[in-house]
């Protein structure tokens, strides 16, 4: 979904579009801003998730099942960082050089990965909920969580890469700039299309939402119970309460954080979409900012992590982090 608004707000023909509208000899201010800002978040985020999953992998046998997820979410992020943020800098900055075969594989990969990252989210927050609401139910195995993990990423791009790729083609418009372009049969082929891909990024917030709010109740009334009945502080019961509390506390600030950054860039997007706005210099500064909250989200799980997540930082310390 990234990369369908970086060029105008609706999908004329690209041919008919000035080249000047988008390339010039000076870069705009607003295309130095997202420069140095996708910069900042590239390095912070790749240096982050790749301790995460170091940490991860340094849990050996005591992975849990939030573990594996976590590592997944980190290397979907990963991902971002290196493909899809790079491949969108360079259609808003540059000509695309890598002709139309590589425009088809390499700009559904936003979308795709958008998708595991979603995906991810809502398998730990089911996981969580079976763990905390339903514990007499069998858990998710780690053999289990890893097959989850293999069909996110099959289905992520079976039914968003895949679809992409067809409607993706390289244009040439003046000067010999080259642009990935969508193009659609009709009109409201290309309003179902960002409708659709709109409701995929934002509906699984709901049973997220729904998940943690029944875990977060239960949490609480097994706490309520083991306070009235004077428990130790120190039991094992108590303990183990403790870590879960923590745990899912962490998992609901990254599920905030995911939404705090994803949801202004599908309302810009949207806003862009179905009122016609011109993309003048300030609709230019509110797009880099909403693309760059959308990236930041990359960079920002792994500092989560480690703030709040006491085995993460042990986890590190082979690494000297």
């Amino acid at each position: 979904m990234a990369h369908e608004f970086h060029i105008s707000s609706n999908d004329s023909v690209p041919e008919e579009m000035p080249a000047e509208s988008f390339y010039s000899d000076s870069l705009p201010v607003h295309a130095i801003l997202q420069l140095v800002i996708f910069t900042i978040i590239f390095m912070v985020g790749f240096f982050g998730n790749s301790i995460v999953i170091y940490g991860v992998l340094q849990q050996g046998s005591s992975k849990t099942t939030s573990s594996c997820f976590i590592a997944n979410l980190a290397l979907s992020d990963l991902a971002v960082l290196v493909l899809s943020l790079p491949v969108g800098l360079l259609q808003e900055l540059a000509s695309w050089p890598f002709g139309e075969l590589a425009c088809k594989i390499f700009f559904p990969f936003g979308d795709v990965f958008l998708t595991v990252s979603i995906m991810t989210l809502t398998a730990i927050a089911l996981d969580r909920y079976r763990a905390v609401v339903t514990p007499f139910k069998a858990r998710f195995t780690k053999t289990q969580a890893k097959i989850c993990i293999l069909f996110i990423w099959i289905f992520s791009y079976l039914v968003v890469g895949i679809p992409t790729s067809f409607i993706l083609k390289l244009v040439e418009i003046e000067n010999g700039v080259k642009v990935c372009f969508p193009f659609w049969r009709s009109n409201m082929e290309r309003i179902i299309h960002k409708v659709l891909t709109a409701c995929l990024a934002t509906f699984p917030l709901f049973l997220i939402g729904y998940c943690y709010i029944r875990v977060v109740l239960a949490l609480w009334k097994v706490r309520i119970i083991h306070d009235n009945r004077n428990t130790a502080k120190n039991s094992i019961t108590v303990m183990r309460l403790e870590q879960k509390r923590k745990l899912v506390k962490m998992l609901i600030v990254i599920v905030f954080a995911f939404s705090l950054c994803l949801l202004p860039y599908v309302t810009f997007a949207l806003v862009l979409e179905f009122t016609g706005m011109e993309r003048t210099s300030d609709v230019n500064v509110g797009l880099v900012t909403c693309l760059s909250l959308l990236y930041a989200n990359s960079a920002i799980n792994p500092l989560i992590l480690c703030t709040m997540s006491k085995d993460y930082r042990v986890g590190l310390r082979p690494c000297g982090c």
